[in-house]
């Protein structure tokens, strides 16, 4: 981790010995009583801690702030369910890529069951979207939203320029399309890809179909490579 994430309920609390930051800040990093580390609250500005002792309970903590908040970038990506263990991945990467907002749904050709998971009942999800923050230097972790179908994610998106990634259909490349949107959507099918229902329903919903080449990716992959296609036309590069 670049950073360590707290949330504000824990400034004012010892960070415990056994938690894996402190495991991180003083066998990782090797930092002692009175160094200093690089710090963010979720959600909010990156700073220092100081190191004011270190105890037999805990680590006691001086938190300083600066003043700017980390902004994700204004892209929000629509997955198809993977199977749980490229799910993890998906997290954790695209958080540390700086997406505002993930939609994950049940698509027709996709394993419902996988909405089930303890990924996502547990809350195992969190840990991963924390990861991907830390590894960024950032502060900001993506709202996630799960869907039944299709349909209920796109009657619940917002405005913004429209693209979904498809190996059958598309009208172009996403990398030759000419986008110059300040918002976009990104949407990335699950691994046996969008049925021919849901591209009608993607097309009637104003998404473009285009493609990411001759190759067959898995979803994680379609994910990282369309999202870094979509930051460069923002500007973000």
């Amino acid at each position: 981790m670049n950073i360590v994430l707290f949330e504000e309920r824990e400034l004012a609390r010892l960070l415990p010995l056994d938690d894996a930051r402190a495991v991180h800040v003083l066998r990782v990093i090797g930092c002692k009583e009175g160094d200093r580390f690089d710090v963010g609250l979720v959600g909010g500005p990156r700073g220092k801690a100081h190191i004011v002792a270190v105890g037999k309970r805990g680590l006691t903590l001086d938190f300083h702030f600066g003043p700017d908040v980390p902004q994700p970038y204004p892209v929000e990506m629509v997955i198809g369910m993977p199977r749980p263990p490229s799910a993890r991945r998906i997290l954790k990467d695209l958080t540390t890529q700086g997406v505002e907002r993930m939609h994950f749904v049940a698509t027709d050709k996709g394993e419902k069951s996988y909405l089930n998971s303890r990924l996502w009942n547990g809350g195992e999800y969190q840990r991963l979207l924390r990861e991907g923050a830390e590894q960024a230097f950032c502060t900001h972790l993506p709202e996630v939203v799960l869907h039944d179908s299709l349909a209920d994610c796109i009657g619940r998106l917002p405005e913004a320029e429209r693209l979904a990634l498809d190996n059958y259909e598309a009208e172009t490349s996403l990398g030759a399309h000419a986008g110059t949107a300040s918002r976009y959507i990104l949407a990335v099918g699950s691994e046996r890809g969008w049925s021919a229902r849901e591209r009608d329903a993607l097309r009637a919903a104003g998404f473009a179909l285009a493609g990411l080449g001759q190759r067959v990716l898995k979803t994680e992959t379609a994910c990282i490579v369309g999202l870094a296609l979509v930051l460069e036309k923002l500007g973000a590069y």
